[in-house]
């Protein structure tokens, strides 16, 4: 039933988008500012109690639907889980900006890919060369699909089902909501908030970064991992960009020009800045052009149907078990 869902929600997310002015993603954001507004009171266990009532007691609840579908009906079960999933994977949440830019900068239109990059990651893009752009765009796009998709599609198949993919989503949305720099929270809600995300996405970016180097260039892929993952002060974003930056033979990560806007984005660094004893500010590898984004496109989506070939092979498993 899982690769049902998931092949079903991939599908109708993409004949239908959600945008991002859809209900639930309000109330996605009124129970996060309800959260910290009422329970936020500067310490340890207030910001356990405030992601509590923002991303468990969701997730709880998604879980206890699912529970009674399922005492009563698959059908039932499997409708709930394509919803859930309607709205947890987000492919064209980002794909329109990226293919845009795509579209801009295979035109030679560097001011227009400016524009969209400043306008999907609000970033100071006004200095930047085309190859800064490509290379920021990658580093977006890869993210992205980390957490709007193989991200999601690892917790789905836990046995919580629908209730992991609520919980991987909304942690990563509070993560970002609560460290970005209008927020209000406190420093022990910041911190809290990043540091369980970071904990849940520790296997699914290693897992993901594995799955890069199976579909890429696995020998470059690994290097690269091992060697240049603390480019980035993230270690699981470090660890999926590396190695999708072997995989395709490009340099990412060391020649970028503004800071990440939340922590959940990834973490750019400035030449010299942030780097391990012994390491050279830059990676082996071509720097990004334009032509470099469609690799980029044929890596993500080796990757996806790696994975959803490899969930096809357990739900046989189970159904015959």
């Amino acid at each position: 039933m899982a690769f049902l869902s998931v092949l079903i929600a991939l599908l109708v997310e993409q004949l239908k988008p959600l945008g991002r002015g859809s209900a639930v993603y309000r109330l996605r954001q009124t129970l996060a500012d309800l959260a910290s507004r009422n329970f936020d009171a500067g310490q340890s266990r207030h910001g356990v109690a405030a992601w509590f009532i923002a991303v468990l007691l969701p997730a709880l609840v998604t879980l206890a639907i699912y529970l009674l579908a399922l005492h009563y009906s698959l059908l039932l079960a499997l409708a709930w889980n394509i919803a859930v999933l309607y709205f947890t994977l987000g492919f064209r949440q980002f794909s329109h900006f990226f293919t845009d830019i795509q579209d801009a900068l295979n035109h030679q239109d560097a001011e227009t890919a400016r524009s969209l990059l400043r306008q999907w990651k609000a970033l100071d893009t006004v200095d930047m060369s085309p190859s800064d752009v490509t290379q920021q765009t990658i580093e977006h796009a890869l993210v992205s699909v980390q957490r709007y998709v193989l991200g999601v599609f690892f917790w789905f198949i836990l046995p919580i089902g629908p209730a992991g993919a609520v919980l991987y989503r909304l942690s990563d949305y509070v993560a970002g909501k609560w460290n970005s720099a209008d927020s209000e929270a406190s420093p022990a809600l910041r911190v809290f908030a990043q540091k369980t995300f970071d904990l849940l996405d520790w296997v699914p970016s290693r897992l993901t970064a594995i799955g890069y180097a199976i579909v890429g260039n696995f020998e470059d892929a690994i290097d690269i991992w091992r060697g240049f993952s603390q480019l980035w002060p993230n270690r699981n974003t470090g660890v999926m960009l590396a190695s999708a930056a072997g995989a395709v033979g490009i340099c990412l990560g060391a020649t970028a020009g503004a800071p990440p806007t939340a922590p959940t984005e990834p973490g750019w660094t400035q030449e010299g800045e942030g780097q391990p004893p012994g390491h050279s500010a830059a990676m082996p590898g071509a720097i990004p052009q334009p032509a470099h984004l469609r690799n980029v496109v044929g890596l993500v989506w080796r990757s996806v149907l790696l994975w959803m070939l490899l969930l096809a092979m357990l739900s046989v498993v189970s159904w015959v078990s």
